[in-house]
């Protein structure tokens, strides 16, 4: 696993086992993972920026199952972004080796929302390339709306696991047709489709994905361009505002030193 490199893969530095506690020696994000990205309200998020989170993460996936190798705890969580915005995926390979060191991790429930039916049903370590991509649809649904998985369903993550195991009705998010191309929420759908063998590749997502910008260049750096023009636009208001309220506490000073002193 030291040995894979691709820009979109988090990458493993090291092992650090001593004293019962094993660890990994991972590349540091300084912006944290995906969710944390999704949950701060101060970044504006529009769908290039979106769109190009969501590339990188197909990229990375992508040459994750070419090498045949399964992820199987996919979610936003081990999704990483570094300090120019491109998301790294880490914990690949994680199941191997805590089945070499004859460990298991406790599953919380809401952990499990990003697996897929069937693997919940027959748990297999490691998962599935099937079991991957539902968890990537589940993903697509968070960015798209930035919130928490299945957030609009309004009930408890155990609940919501029971339901997945046990359709019909089939349980999945719901997102507004308004919030995303009308593609790339076709392919959010196919993603989660109950049958595995009817979800697309990795490979077949990286072809529909690229054209679902229709043409328009998803760069990065022109969307990053246009949220820094929007912060010094808010910057300016704010100082504007700021200002208006030193002149309004400067009047109010100088009325009271001048009712106590001689003008």
């Amino acid at each position: 696993m030291r040995e894979m490199r691709h820009e979109n893969l988090n990458l493993y530095l090291g092992l650090f086992v001593d004293s019962g506690i094993l660890a990994l020696v991972v590349e540091h994000c300084p912006r944290g993972s995906l969710a944390d990205l999704l949950a701060d309200g101060d970044v504006r998020l529009d769908w290039m920026f979106k769109s190009s989170l969501l590339m990188d993460l197909i990229k990375g996936m992508k040459y994750l199952h070419l090498r045949g190798l399964t992820h199987g705890r996919l979610k936003s969580t081990n999704c990483l972004v570094d300090g120019r915005f491109v998301l790294k995926i880490t914990d690949y390979g994680l199941p191997m080796i805590l089945q070499s060191q004859n460990l298991s991790l406790p599953e919380d429930p809401q952990d499990l929302l990003w697996t897929s039916p069937e693997l919940l049903r027959n748990p297999v370590r490691g998962g599935s390339f099937a079991g991957d991509v539902f968890s990537f649809s589940i993903i697509i649904q968070e960015v798209i709306s930035r919130t928490l998985p299945f957030a609009m369903m309004d009930m408890p993550a155990h609940e919501i696991v029971e339901r997945l195991k046990k359709p019909p009705p089939l349980c999945r998010p719901v997102v507004s047709v308004d919030e995303a191309p009308a593609e790339c929420l076709n392919l959010m759908n196919d993603c989660w489709n109950e049958d595995p063998d009817k979800r697309p590749t990795f490979d077949d997502i990286f072809k529909q994905f690229r054209g679902i910008s229709r043409g328009r260049r998803a760069n990065i750096i022109d969307s990053m361009l246009r949220m820094l023009e929007q912060y010094s636009s808010n910057l300016e208001d704010l100082i504007r505002e700021r200002t208006d309220e030193l002149e309004v506490e400067r009047n109010k000073t100088e009325k009271l030193i001048g009712q106590l002193l001689p003008k």
